[in-house]
């Protein structure tokens, strides 16, 4: 063979895999053609999301002025805050304020002043502590909202975390447990089995007014005595059981404190804007807003709302030293948009009272009221449910909540212990003080008596009298 046939040969092995594609793919008579049908689609019919049946009703902004909602960040929490900001929003165009709970103090701390906890998809176990503090929050009025989701789980080689665990440990005290499934709906759903729609509601407040809403993944949530918010409908099944009836997505305990719901996907963009998951993002906020706390000494120094008047009792001299706490407190209740004022009497609303045990009537009329028994020595006085405290270097203090303010009395043995006791303000704790329901009993350290010359007076009257005698000289090994 020449080197030009050789160059013809490679040339044409080279082009009939070319030759055999094209003839294979363009139509000639003799290649089979499959008969493919292609879909129309001018016709085809984009499904859309359910649509709002009722506009979503303005609020009046500042109605929750100073309120405080503490968001749990501290148990390995699976979401980002900015993710929920249809409903951070909705608190703070109400005037409330959104504080993020980290765990760098107590957890006991911050729901001394919040007016709700929201939790959403924990991880982290509470510790016991913290369940315990959590439930006084409940008992005292205050609002727990649970958000769990099973897209938020996490996942290790092969076994999964759900967020259940730790929800359901806080839960279990108010009736409420979520299910280790999720609900699905493969006949009426919102675009994907698991997007699942809610048209038939429990009679609450929540729920005036609400067409539909849809839950995008949602664990279910039972509770035996509370109120189904978001009943699912019989065709909408449990992944563990595949069957139907009886599954909720949200809930709320008996003493309508409590709020479970399977997810929180709902208050999210976009998905907050689907059918009337708006209307409930602000049904929910309302709620969080919407408890009643029952103030106690428990909440020191959080006591007072609005203006609180500071005024001394009996013989009480406001001395430069007690004047330097009182500006003190004056900065730290501004904190707390409480504003404080000094008079002569109790206003008709908050009132801070000091002084300390002495003959007047104030003090007495204060002792009498708390059934407080002042011993005829004045060395001890007798507390209901404590028994004899000494007065020397201690102080006590007194709680009244009422309709129109709270008021707070203060006393203690002498005046420079009166100033330890508004200490207690900048600390913030109520370290060294033994409490029981609205009367505290506190260690104030030693006291001042000594300083204020009667003790030392004795002491140099007792020396002059009996002057010491001069030792006898002993003798000494030498060395």
């Amino acid at each position: 063979m020449t080197k030009s046939s050789r160059i013809i040969s490679a040339i044409a092995l080279l082009l009939l895999p070319i030759a055999i594609r094209l003839l294979w793919t363009n139509s000639f008579p003799f290649i089979y053609q499959p008969n493919v049908t292609t879909p129309n689609f001018e016709l085809a019919v984009v499904p859309e999301p359910p649509t709002a049946s009722a506009p979503v009703m303005a609020v009046e902004s500042g109605q929750a002025a100073g309120q405080v909602i503490l968001i749990d960040y501290a148990h390995s929490n699976q979401f980002f805050v900015n993710e929920i900001e249809p409903f951070t929003r909705a608190l703070t165009s109400r005037g409330a304020i959104t504080e993020i709970y980290t765990g760098e103090k107590s957890l006991e701390y911050h729901l001394k002043y919040a007016r709700a906890y929201v939790i959403m998809s924990p991880l982290g176990t509470f510790r016991a502590d913290e369940i315990r503090t959590v439930e006084r929050f409940v008992a005292d009025g205050g609002r727990l909202l649970v958000f769990t989701d099973p897209t938020r789980g996490m996942a290790f080689f092969d076994y999964t975390f759900p967020d259940i665990d730790s929800a359901n440990l806080l839960l279990s005290s108010a009736g409420i447990a979520f299910s280790g499934d999720y609900l699905y709906n493969q006949g009426d759903n919102e675009g994907n089995f698991r997007n699942v729609k809610f048209s038939q509601f429990g009679e609450h407040p929540m729920t005036d007014k609400l067409g539909m809403v849809v839950l995008y993944g949602a664990h279910s949530v039972d509770t035996g005595s509370g109120t189904v918010l978001l009943e699912a409908s019989p065709n909408t099944l449990s992944s563990l059981t595949d069957r139907g009836g009886n599954l909720a997505g949200m809930v709320v305990s008996a003493d309508g404190n409590v709020l479970a719901a399977g997810d929180f996907t709902f208050m999210t963009t976009p998905f907050f804007s689907v059918a009337d998951n708006a209307m409930l993002v602000e049904r929910v906020a309302e709620f969080a807003l919407g408890g009643e706390r029952q103030p106690s000494l428990a909440n020191f120094p959080y006591l007072f709302k609005g203006e609180v008047t500071l005024v001394p009792l009996g013989n009480t001299q406001l001395t430069a030293n007690l004047l330097a706490r009182v500006s003190f407190l004056q900065q730290i209740l501004k904190q707390s948009n409480v504003k404080l004022e000094i008079g002569d009497k109790k206003s008709a609303a908050n009132n801070i009272l000091i002084g300390t045990y002495e003959e007047s009537e104030d003090i007495f009329a204060i002792l009498e009221k708390f059934s407080i028994e002042l011993g005829d020595s004045r060395e001890f006085v007798t507390v209901p449910g404590i028994g004899d405290v000494g007065l020397m270097g201690t102080g006590a203090m007194f709680f009244e909540a009422g309709e129109d303010g709270n008021s707070l009395i203060m006393l203690a043995d002498t005046s420079e212990n009166l100033e330890n006791m508004l200490n207690l303000f900048f600390e913030g704790e109520l370290y060294g003080c033994v409490i029981q329901e609205n009367i505290g009993v506190c260690s104030l350290g030693e006291s001042s008596a000594y300083d204020n010359g009667s003790y030392e007076d004795e002491y140099y009257e007792d020396y002059e009298q009996t002057p010491e005698e001069e030792p006898e000289a002993t003798a000494t090994p030498a060395g």
